[in-house]
């Protein structure tokens, strides 16, 4: 029980850490506006040369669709710069013990999930800055789709995304059916991105964002330090109780 406690400590530990590290880059990122971060582009050019510029900065402004245009969601089909869905299949099986005593147990898995990975922009007053979310996390999105559909597909459950279908055999378990969510990052909403600028790739944009969200950076500070002192808590707290546990067995052992 003693070495739980610990490992437990030790989770919670790195999550205090992490919000630390998360606080400092929000504290020690300069915020430019897009023409303060392409007038430093531009005399990087000058003095390296295209594609040597990089420089962590965090942007603000309010959030519009890239080159090519606004997105649609791909469940809900609203207009947005950003997306992403997660279709969850909930289903039973049928569990046997030595006895040959039968029980349902409920089970779930994610059968689809994606998000977007097209470019949008960030505006602001003087400019716009293109963000490229890759793998982020953003934070603040709309959920505008959490819908739960039962399997009507008697021994086999059918799942049906638009073009794709899967078939999915029952065999001695059952689908209950498909719990549908979705989130996204409408045009006009306010936006706070934190990541490194950089024109390698021929524009100067912000490539895998550390942060994406519709918070403001007070926002995020305060609820990033109020995680980092629970984390904090939990990891002391744990700790001094593994420590005790741990040393109650070892008495109890070789007492």
């Amino acid at each position: 029980m003693g070495i739980v406690v610990l490992v437990v400590g030790a989770v919670c530990a790195y999550f205090a850490r992490s919000a630390r590290a998360r606080q400092h880059a929000m504290i020690t990122t300069d915020t430019l506006s897009a023409q303060e971060l392409g007038a430093l582009q531009q005399a990087a050019v000058q003095a390296a040369g295209p594609g040597a510029f990089r420089y962590r900065v965090e942007v603000t402004g309010q959030l519009c669709a890239g080159e090519a245009g606004p997105l649609r969601s791909e469940l809900a089909k609203v207009d947005c710069v950003w997306h992403r869905h997660v279709v969850t299949r909930k289903y039973w099986e049928t569990r046997r013990d030595r006895k040959g005593s039968s029980r349902r147990v409920s089970r779930t898995e994610v059968v689809s999930q994606h998000s977007s990975g097209q470019p949008f922009r960030v505006q602001d007053p003087s400019g716009v800055v293109t963000v490229y979310p890759g793998d982020v996390a953003v934070d603040g999105a709309q959920k505008v789709l959490d819908r739960f559909e039962r399997d009507t597909g008697g021994g086999q459950a059918t799942l049906q995304l638009g073009k794709f279908r899967m078939s999915i055999p029952a065999g001695d378990s059952g689908t209950d059916g498909y719990q549908y969510e979705e989130w996204v990052l409408r045009p006009g909403r306010r936006a706070y991105v934190l990541g490194e600028a950089s024109d390698g790739t021929g524009e100067l944009a912000i490539t895998d964002p550390l942060i994406v969200s519709t918070r403001t950076e007070a926002e995020l500070l305060a609820r990033s330090h109020s995680r980092q002192q629970a984390f904090t808590i939990a990891a002391v707290v744990a700790a001094v109780g593994g420590v005790a546990s741990t040393a109650v067995g070892l008495v109890q052992i070789f007492g």
